[in-house]
């Protein structure tokens, strides 16, 4: 989702600074979005689990291009299973990356948004959050941390003309996604195929979702054309989350 939203934002014209822990993949995709879009891409290779590394990204950033417009928090995934199962590291390594990263970032980015009275902040969280899985809650249960700090931090922002919102996507067709398949299939002795068909028969669209759609969202959010729209949380899924809200 993260490289789909890249792409689109580039397309639309944005300068890019594109962040991860994997140097060889992060090179790869920002050489192909200059490529495509013709565009300045920068690449900051570094782990938002170790304290320093926002603040770290941000000052780069800002050396480099002067401000800060649009931050998209695309970081973290969780692993699930039964819950008597999951030992204390699934938790802390969930909430390490996925919470206190997109924190720590926002923390950095904030005071320079403020500053210049202008800044879009999209959270990408996931629709757990709203309707926890019995077998994914540590990511369940980060997905409800940002929601409620994304809702509470958006009051404070706005006086400032800097919007947060939240996009909480369904079941996804990312690299993750396969991962945390092939974990639950493990963990169940079951097929990837069945443990997936578990998902789906819960969508009443009956398909996961693809990066680019999600990524279109993302992009609508970090835009002026959703200027009035803050501490929101929208949530394509498919139609799996059911609730009025």
């Amino acid at each position: 989702m993260g490289a789909a939203t890249a792409h689109i934002l580039a397309k639309e014209g944005a300068k890019l600074v594109l962040c991860s822990r994997n140097a060889e993949a992060l090179g790869s995709r920002a050489e192909s979005i200059r490529k495509i879009n013709n565009t300045e891409v920068s690449i900051v290779v570094t782990d938002l689990t170790v304290r320093s590394a926002a603040d770290d990204l941000v000052k780069s950033t800002i050396a480099q291009f002067e401000r800060i417009d649009i931050l998209i928090n695309a970081a973290g995934a969780s692993r699930g299973g039964l819950f008597w199962e999951l030992s204390d590291d699934v938790w802390e390594e969930s909430f390490r990356l996925k919470v206190m990263g997109t924190i720590r970032t926002m923390r950095a980015a904030i005071p320079f948004m403020i500053k210049q009275n202008y800044g879009r902040i999209v959270n990408i969280v996931g629709n757990t959050g709203l309707q926890p899985g019995p077998r994914l809650l540590p990511g369940s249960s980060a997905n409800a941390a940002l929601l409620a700090i994304t809702r509470g931090l958006a009051e404070d922002l706005a006086p400032h003309n800097v919007v947060v919102n939240a996009l909480n996507p369904g079941p996804t067709r990312t690299e993750r996604w396969t991962i945390l398949m092939k974990d639950l299939a493990a963990s169940s002795g079951r097929s990837i195929v069945d443990v997936e068909r578990d998902f789906t028969d819960q969508i009443p669209l009956d398909r996961l979702a693809e990066p680019d759609e999600i990524a279109g969202m993302v992009a609508f959010l970090a835009s002026d054309r959703a200027a009035n729209l803050t501490g929101a949380a929208l949530t394509p899924d498919g139609g799996w989350t059911r609730g009025i809200g």
